[in-house]
């Protein structure tokens, strides 16, 4: 059964790199550039039933998506208390999107198989329907 699902991959990359890189845009992530510049991927066929998709960026733009930092949230003062600066919030450019778009490739992967399981029963019975071996009564 071959379903040639590397372009369908490969394409799904392409997409969600594509998906990626606005998302940045639209929460304003990245005002030096480099983690756009980072932002790669591509869809190999490692053997003839595996498949990988390798997207890649620079490892701060998942800090930036878990709202972590170089900086700390708290600050002692001399009476032990420890007060609040500016808070980080999470800027969700990669994970939501990225597993959006894991659900997208579930979808189209599983309409293929089925697509293929139902022509694997489909196909020999109309082979035998036409060459007039279904319906004959055995004697």
């Amino acid at each position: 059964m071959n379903l040639d699902l590397l372009p369908i991959l490969t394409s799904w990359t392409e997409r969600t790199l594509y998906i990626l890189r606005l998302e940045k845009r639209k929460l304003d992530v990245d005002d030096t550039k480099a983690l756009d510049a980072s932002l790669d991927g591509k869809a190999i066929q490692a053997s003839n039933e595996k498949l990988h998709s390798e997207i890649e960026f620079l490892l701060r733009g998942r800090f930036v998506d878990m709202g972590a930092g170089r900086k700390s949230s708290k600050i002692e003062t001399r009476d032990g208390n420890a007060r609040k600066l500016k808070l980080r919030r999470p800027k969700k450019w990669y994970s939501r999107a990225f597993w959006g778009r894991i659900n997208d490739l579930q979808g189209v992967f599983g309409f293929k198989l089925m697509e293929a399981a139902i022509r694997s029963v489909k196909d020999p019975l109309e082979e035998r329907v036409i060459s007039g071996t279904l319906g004959k009564p055995r004697l």
